[in-house]
């Protein structure tokens, strides 16, 4: 509250109380299942649960779909084929066997027989073993290095992926972990332990300093200048001896034509640059003088991948180390890199086509992968409204992955699972489907007959003998419907009828005639129908507790609630910690019902008031007793009249009798 002190106009902002509640995303779908190769999504180090909003967006982390097998490929594809907007992909792997990404390692240029670094399939599985990569260097002694990964075609190395002028240097920005991570869909590449031992301090050796120019005699004298470079803090000036002092004093004493005079200076430019400042690379920084190469050699005092030293001219004059030490341009740019012993060597030498990445695995996962992934991890994503499990079906000896999904959205209840029929078996009467033995809950729907759909596989030249199509399960369908209908015309509006066409099928595995719906339709299977004029469609739209619990027999009324409830929880999260008395029972009242208004003017209630469309309660003596206060509950009671579809369409026709 403000403070008043002195006379004058206060202008204040008073809360309106309003807080709008958002309906919450009804069709966003998550695949659950096996993918041969993309991020895992139960096991270590992905634990990546993916979100695509396109098929694009599929191939490019899980690759494309190219073989007949693909259920999970195929299934996101009828997914995006038929309205599906953006999905969930959970691929999940199995611990025995257990799941191994295929790899190699790469020699470096000095490092003998230890690998410098591996190069990694980006997932687990054997599509990994089909690839290949390449170390492409001009020469030897090359401090950047290409890499290429791709297939082997017609028995010739194919580059999918090509990555230039890679270092190892991680101080560079060209350093090969920051190029390739993210940026390599295919593999990843990591530095090995064995690196550490290889990296050099960079170093410098400079020219004979003998000969005819006689540098003893003439050109090592008192105050020589040079600029030395140390790894990456800067060019730094230095000046060696004082030729106006004594040896004690700062000077040299050097005496010319002689190799002792190499070491005096050796040990100058080893206390000037030590000088320089308090850093690893200055303090323990050396210069050594080889009196039988007449040479010295700088180095840099820290080990690291970015060490090196450069030393350039600071003057002309005839004082300048540079020319003193006979350091001439080749010479000068020709400094050791920290990194030049662990280049990794060119794979050329060793096989034109490429090394082999070997030893991918992939574990099929198990009944209880499923239910750890349910209850750990898809129990998070509170906005997938949908479940499609890819490969796991209704079987009559048992569909535990079934029934784990059914009791997990039992138990979160804010979406539901589409449940596949058994692939080939057909439904003549409602006893196949009862033998079953599927279940019975108001969060399971389920679609039949299986779907076939091009094979990708079959190519009229290349593989003729291929079958055209491949058959699938339906939910994907199904699921990419009810996306489409929630689009276009609301959750409340059943994703089935003359307008709900299904695309990309080629035919339907089973042709659904009247006598077998009517056997289907009340015990809530969903027939996928051909009709005539209107091609193949959605022709029903109940859940699996059309016996058990018909007060959520249809699809809509059980997808409407949940939307609702959703959105309300939310849209009231505020509400939490408030002052629990009438001024927040009314702020509920009023947020709640302007939002349930909203859906009534959509047309998502049967009525045609308001009032005949939904109510919202919250108040002492209505909802709540002073006990609930006490226990810290505000209570809050929405109801609404779901619209239910007109399943049924009936016209009743009589002859008109002719009146006198």
């Amino acid at each position: 509250m403000s403070t008043y002190l002195h006379p004058g106009v206060y202008i204040e902002e008073i809360p309106s109380g309003s807080r709008p509640i958002e309906g919450v995303s009804t069709a966003i779908a998550a695949f659950v299942g096996s993918v041969s190769q993309g991020p895992v999504a139960n096991r270590p180090p992905d634990n990546e649960t993916v979100l695509i909003h396109s098929f694009e967006d599929y191939v490019e982390k899980f690759g494309a779909v190219e073989r007949k097998d693909d259920l999970m490929g195929l299934a996101v594809s009828a997914y995006f084929q038929n309205g599906g907007k953006d999905a969930y992909i959970a691929r999940l792997a199995g611990a025995a066997p257990p799941a191994k990404a295929a790899t190699n390692g790469v020699l470096g240029e000095a490092s003998g027989t230890e690998d410098v670094l591996t190069i990694t399939a980006s997932s687990v599985g054997q599509w990994g073993d089909d690839y290949y990569f390449r170390i492409i260097k001009e020469k030897a002694t090359d401090l950047e290095f290409e890499l290429q990964i791709g297939p082997r075609q017609d028995g010739k190395f194919v580059a999918e992926e090509t990555f230039k002028g890679l270092t190892m240097d991680e101080e560079d920005d060209d350093y090969f972990s920051k190029r390739i991570s993210g940026a390599s869909a295919l593999v990843k590449v990591a530095i090995t332990d064995a690196v550490a031992g290889l990296l050099q301090r960079g170093s410098l050796t400079g020219g004979d300093v003998t000969g005819a120019a006689d540098v003893f005699t003439n050109g090592l004298v008192d105050g020589m200048t040079m600029k030395v470079h140390v790894d990456e803090l800067g060019g730094k000036a230095i000046t060696l001896g004082d030729p106006a002092a004594a040896v004690a004093d700062g000077g040299l004493g050097l005496t010319g034509a002689n190799e002792a005079d190499g070491g005096r200076v050796a040990a100058a430019i080893e206390t000037a640059v030590g000088d320089l400042g308090p850093q690893e690379s200055y303090a323990a920084f050396t210069c050594t003088y080889d009196a039988a190469a007449h040479s010295f050699t700088l180095i840099s005092g820290k080990a690291s991948s970015g060490s090196r030293v450069k030393v350039t001219p600071s003057a002309t004059d005839a004082t300048d180390l540079v020319t003193a030490l006979a350091l001439t341009a080749e010479l000068a740019s020709a400094s050791v890199h920290g990194t030049a012993r662990v280049i990794p060597k060119a794979t050329d030498s060793i096989d034109a086509q490429g090394v082999k990445l070997e030893g991918g695995a992939y574990g099929e996962p198990s009944d209880d992968d499923y239910k750890t992934y349910f209850a750990s991890r898809l129990v998070k994503f509170r906005d997938a409204s949908i479940i499609v499990l890819p490969g796991k079906h209704l079987n009559a000896g048992g569909h535990p992955v079934v029934d784990a999904a059914v009791a997990h959205c039992e138990a979160t209840g804010n979406r539901m699972v589409i449940v596949d029929p058994p692939p080939d078996e057909e439904f003549e009467s409602k006893t196949d489907f009862q033998d079953l033995s599927g279940p019975t809950s108001t969060y399971s729907v389920l679609y039949y007959p299986w779907v076939d759909v091009p094979n990708p596989e079959y190519d009229a030249e290349k593989k003729p003998n291929e079958p055209v199509t491949v058959t699938i399960a339906p939910s994907a369908f199904a699921a990419g419907q009810w996306a489409r209908t929630d689009g276009r015309r609301g959750v409340w509006k059943a994703p089935a009828g003359v307008q709900v066409q299904l695309s990309g099928v080629s035919s339907l595995q089973f042709d659904v005639g009247e006598g077998e719906q009517d056997q289907l339709n009340p015990v809530g299977v969903n027939c996928l129908r051909k009709l005539p004029g209107f091609g193949r469609v959605i022709w029903g739209s109940r859940t699996l507790a059309t016996k058990a619990d018909p007060e959520w027999r249809y699809v809509p009324v059980r997808r409407t609630a949940i939307m609702i409830e959703e959105s309300i929880y939310s849209g009231i999260q505020w509400a939490v910690f408030e002052p629990n008395n009438h001024l927040l029972w009314s702020s509920l009242r009023l947020n709640i019902q302007n939002f349930m208004d909203g859906l009534f003017r959509a047309g998502a209630f049967q009525g045609k008031k308001a009032s005949d469309a939904f109510f919202v309660r919250c108040g002492l003596g209505d909802t709540m007793k002073q006990s609930d206060i006490d226990a810290g509950q505000v209570i809050v009671i929405v109801g609404f009249a779901p619209l239910k579809p007109a399943e049924f369409v009936i016209v009743r026709i009589q002859q008109k009798v002719g009146q006198n």
